[in-house]
This record gives structure tokens, C-alpha cells and sequence, in this order.
């Protein structure tokens, strides 16, 4: 099995010795997804952040596309995050600039070269329905929109892994729908998920993504 990711016995206490996470454990096929399950401060988003080598784990190890991610220089951990999509919970927008400003100024951070840069924003726009609002300021858009430009931006590199930090907190069952038919497309489309959800039905709703794929259990509960 080609495998994408792969978590063995990670382990995390933070610098005033509180055990975040312990023996965590977890592969994602180039084609999968896993889903991590877990109660509010049980190290779901410390988990994501370990991945992108924004934090550094106590012990254990982290394979993400081919690399120890433990391993990695500075400018081969930048590299590797150019190829990771990241949702974050709370992503950061460019409020008065436009959906378009926002997928651009991205793609102009990462030195994508300009002729690269129109069907990269088109197609991302594409997957995540907002082709009508690309003239929209960001401030404007709903609580929905918000989401789907975040996905946006996480897919417009077009990387093989998107990380998705509870997507469907804050919304309605209207727009978990939305969200849950633009990941199966994501999915569809070859792109391998981790995603991270509370215990409860917007978990077992996640789970339909990719009925097959991995659930990882966080149930510590850290003070963070």
C-alpha cells in the first residue's frame, strides 16, 4: 500500500511537562482519509501542527510524503508545506481584499509563477463553488463562504494531502452538507485527507467522506 502519512508512537508534552498526546499511531493511503476524533483540548489541532512541523514532537515519528518530517531543514519543512493543503480552524483571511486577492496573494507567497497562477485559482474556485464570488470582497461573504474559501486556499496548490481542522464547527446543517459534498470531491479527486472533528454528529457525518478510511481516538483531555 502506498501510504502518504504514516504516525507511529508520537508523543507530546508541552515545555511545562503536560502530556498532550501519547502513542498516537495512524497510516493514510495516497487514495485515504483519517479522521481524528477527540473531546475540546484533547490534541486534535496540537496533532495537525506536528504534521506541519509547526510544533515538535517529544517522541515518536512523522513520515508525510516520503519524508521524516523530524528530519527536515528549514527549507525542506517550507518545501513540505507547500505540498500539505491546511484548513485551518480559524484561517486567515485578507478581509477587504477580494476571494481572487485572497487565492493570488497566496500563490504569489509560495513564488508560483505567473503563468501558472489563473488556472490554479480557477480550478480551485471550481472545487470549492465559489466561481460567482470571486469579485467578493471576503468580509462580505457568510459563514459558509468563509469555509469555502479557506478550502480554497488550502487546494490551490493542488496538494496530494489536505489538513482540515474541524471543518464543520459553527455551521448549520445546511452548510455541513455543502462542506461534506466539496470534501467527497476533494477525495474524489485524489487528494488524501486527515480531519479533525469533536465527538459528536458532525463527526459521524465527517465519516461518510470515506467510509473505509482510518478513526483515530484522541480521548485525554490536556489543559492547554
Amino acid at each position: 500500500m502506498d501510504v502518504i502519512l504514516q504516525v507511529s508512537g508520537l508523543r507530546f508534552a508541552t515545555g511545562e511537562g503536560i502530556l498532550v498526546l501519547d502513542d498516537v499511531s495512524f497510516g493514510v493511503p495516497r487514495d485515504g482519509t483519517a479522521l481524528v476524533v477527540g473531546p475540546a483540548s484533547s490534541g486534535k489541532t496540537v496533532l495537525l501542527k506536528l504534521l506541519l512541523r509547526e510544533l515538535t514532537p517529544s517522541g515518536g515519528q512523522i513520515l508525510m510524503l516520503g519524508r521524516n518530517v523530524a528530519r527536515l531543514s528549514p527549507t525542506k519543512v517550507t518545501q513540505l508545506r507547500r505540498r500539505v493543503g491546511y484548513m485551518p480552524e480559524q484561517p486567515a483571511i485578507l478581509s477587504h481584499r477580494t476571494v481572487l486577492d485572497n487565492l493570488e496573494f497566496k500563490l504569489r507567497a509560495l513564488a508560483t509563477p505567473l503563468e501558472e497562477m489563473p488556472d490554479l485559482v480557477n480550478r480551485a474556485l471550481q472545487l470549492a463553488r465559489l466561481e460567482e464570488e470571486d469579485q467578493s470582497l471576503a468580509e462580505e461573504l457568510s459563514p459558509l463562504q468563509h469555509k469555502q474559501l479557506a478550502l480554497a486556499s488550502a487546494m490551490v496548490t493542488e496538494p496530494p494531502l489536505l489538513l482540515c481542522d474541524d471543518p464543520l464547527r459553527d455551521l448549520g446543517t445546511d452548510g455541513q452538507e455543502t462542506i461534506l459534498e466539496l470534501l467527497h470531491g476533494v477525495r474524489s479527486a485524489g487528494t488524501a485527507l486527515v480531519l479533525t472533528a469533536r465527538d459528536s454528529e458532525p463527526a459521524r457525518s465527517l465519516v461518510q467522506v470515506a467510509p473505509q478510511g482510518t478513526v483515530v481516538r484522541l480521548r485525554q483531555e490536556a489543559v492547554l
